[in-house]
């Protein structure tokens, strides 16, 4: 914008000044609008002149600059010509731009941390979920051993100390097999403890000062004791034909808890998680793996802390995130929680808005350096750069999008030279890597599940998972008048195989009996393995003509053959029990009933036996 021609001030000016410039206006030169008009000064006496006298005006301004200007803008190539000529044209778009998107990078850099910090709230708590729910299945698996339960009932009738030395041994057994456990208790209906058994380097006596949990405590208690690592308590009732006979008591470490408190430590935009326990014996506290484990009640008056301490007051907080304007206090809280299935325990996935605005503050330097950059560019072969560079970034930006939404199998193709097919090469890499992460997620989720459901000896289906296929079963047929049948299966002379081979032998015995099992029922059919040498097949009736009393004469015969074990000849027969399912069965009378049938068939062969 120009200025109004100025004329000289009426009163004599000591030094011959021009009127100050306003911004961003030139003050000398061709590119100046205004013509300043100066006072006459005699700088030999250094008297001021009157204006009235005659003063010869100031030079004009030679054209002869311009004209040097216009001499050298032809004598440039055409390269230079279209450099100069893109800078021209890309120079105001590109600082319009980056004027408009350094506004938007905060706003946008806040989106993407409140979407980053909900989905791995979301993943954090189905992991940590998953992690409590293997170490419930583990106290019922311990609890599940019929010999425990048979030895401690006998216990509680004759107080005969033998039935606690087996209880001992099988807890040893099973202690043996699993590394995070730190002690198994065994209680009797009273809660006074039987037996224990601890891990190596730990003493019984500061476990039992630790206040054991009362027998129908909590499936899971959290415990912390003076030690940075919290411990957590698995209590399960032992029961012994529907009657509960006592408790089981497991104190754990919670190593693996605590590497997915590790997975996000304060790696923007991951933020940190935090694990609140609300339902401890002592005072609220938290735990993550960069701070370690301190108490809300004594700690210092930080917003985490004050965030905690109001997240402890409400039991099932829903999930909820801080908002800052962009423009907020760097140490403002980003935040996002969620409640696990262990009472009284919460998650919290959390940022700062300074690590927010530090990743913003890298965009708008990269937004720099791409103007910059371009600018450079444009000076060379301008338009084939850009298509050089622009394939390659439109490629990856692609990519980037299959990738976000879900389609692990993106790759683009790799061009350009250098830096760029180095980049496009790295993108196809982490795709692959990212495609093989999930894979083995997947791999690891379903080995999870096969572990919960199957029988580790044999293959077959565990006690739990059978039952919960036997009552779909019900479900699904609860209408038909004849859903098939139920078989309970004991082996005959398993045990002599045990006291004169070994528990290797009788493994082997129970490995070849579930393989004949396998081969005798037909596909539709369910193979499980009750516990000992007790297994259960549910014979479906699919098939019209079919007699459920077919199945049970072949896995008679098929187990009454003789096998190889350690090279000698072992003969193992069995005792079956079968009971028709009627659309009014439930799982538990079933079992009972066909129980009840193989004990009378083992019951008449000591009779005939005798």
């Amino acid at each position: 914008m120009s200025r109004p021609r100025s004329t000289p001030p009426p009163a004599p000016i000591p030094t011959p000044t021009a009127p100050p410039a306003r911004g961003g206006e030139a003050t000398n030169g061709a590119g100046d609008s205004s013509v300043y008009v100066y006072p006459c000064v005699d700088f030999h006496n250094s008297d001021v002149l009157d204006m009235s006298q005659h003063c010869p005006s100031p030079p004009p301004v030679s054209p002869q600059p311009v004209g040097q200007l216009r001499i050298l803008w032809r004598q440039l190539g055409l390269r230079e010509h279209l450099a100069l000529a893109l800078i021209a044209v890309a120079l105001l778009p590109v600082l319009i731009l980056y004027g408009a998107q350094r506004y938007q990078l905060q706003a946008d850099a806040l989106e993407q941390t409140h979407q980053t910090l909900n989905l791995i709230a979301d993943v954090q708590q189905r992991r940590i979920n998953l992690e409590l729910r293997r170490l419930e299945d583990l106290t019922r698996l311990i609890a599940s051993r019929t010999q425990m339960r048979l030895s401690l009932a006998a216990y509680a009738q004759d107080q005969n100390a033998t039935h606690l030395e087996l209880i001992t041994r099988i807890l040893t057994d099973a202690s043996q097999a699993l590394p995070e456990l730190r002690g198994i208790w065994i209680r009797d209906r009273a809660g006074h403890t039987l037996t224990q058994v601890v891990t190596a380097g730990t003493s019984a006596q500061a476990l039992d000062a630790a206040q054991i949990p009362s027998p129908d405590a909590a499936p899971i208690l959290l415990r912390r004791l003076t030690t940075q690592q919290p411990e957590l308590w698995l209590n399960g009732q032992l029961t012994l034909n529907e009657a509960v006979i006592g408790s089981v008591h497991l104190l754990v470490r919670l190593e693996n808890i605590h590497a997915l408190l590790e997975d996000f430590d304060h790696q923007y935009p991951g933020g940190e998680t935090v694990l609140l326990l609300c339902n401890s014996a002592a005072a609220p506290f938290a735990w993550s793996a960069r701070s370690g484990i301190w108490l809300l009640r004594t700690a210092p008056n930080t917003q985490l802390n004050a965030l905690l301490k109001h997240m402890a007051c409400d039991p099932v907080p829903a999930a909820f995130v801080d908002t800052p304007a962009p423009h907020t206090d760097a140490a403002t809280l980003i935040h996002t929680a969620r409640a696990l299935t262990l009472d009284g325990a919460q998650i919290l996935v959390y940022t700062t808005a300074r690590q927010m605005t530090q990743r913003a503050r890298q965009q708008r330097t990269l937004l720099v350096y791409v103007t910059v950059s371009l600018l450079l560019l444009a000076l060379g072969a301008a338009m084939l750069l850009a298509r050089a560079i622009g394939n390659p970034i439109h490629s990856l930006t692609e990519g980037m999008r299959g990738l976000s939404q879900g389609d692990y199998h993106t790759r683009i193709r790799e061009q350009g030279w250098g830096e760029l097919w180095r980049l496009t090469h790295a993108f196809n890499e982490t795709a692959q890597a990212l495609q093989q992460a999930i894979q083995a997620r997947l791999r690891s989720e379903r080995e999870l599940v096969t572990l919960a459901n199957t029988d580790a000896l044999t293959g077959l289906s565990n006690r739990r998972h059978f039952i919960e296929r036997l009552t779909q079963h019900l479900e699904y047929t609860r209408h038909a008048n004849d859903s098939g049948a139920l078989i309970y299966l004991d082996l005959d002379g398993f045990k002599p195989v045990n006291d004169q081979y070994g528990h290797d032998a009788g493994d082997a015995v129970l490995r070849i009996v579930a393989e004949r099992l396998r081969r005798v029922v037909r596909e539709q059919d369910q193979v499980g393995r009750l516990g000992g040498d007790e297994f259960a097949i549910l014979v479906a009736r699919l098939d019209r003509g079919f007699e459920p009393e077919s199945v049970a004469k072949r896995l008679h015969e098929t187990l009454n053959q003789p096998m190889t074990i350690q090279g000698h000849a072992v003969h193992v027969g069995c005792s079956l029990g079968m009971v028709h399912i009627t659309p009014d069965s439930h799982p538990s009378q079933l079992l009972k009933a066909a129980d009840a049938a193989m004990y009378q068939v083992k019951a008449g062969k000591a009779r005939r036996e005798a």
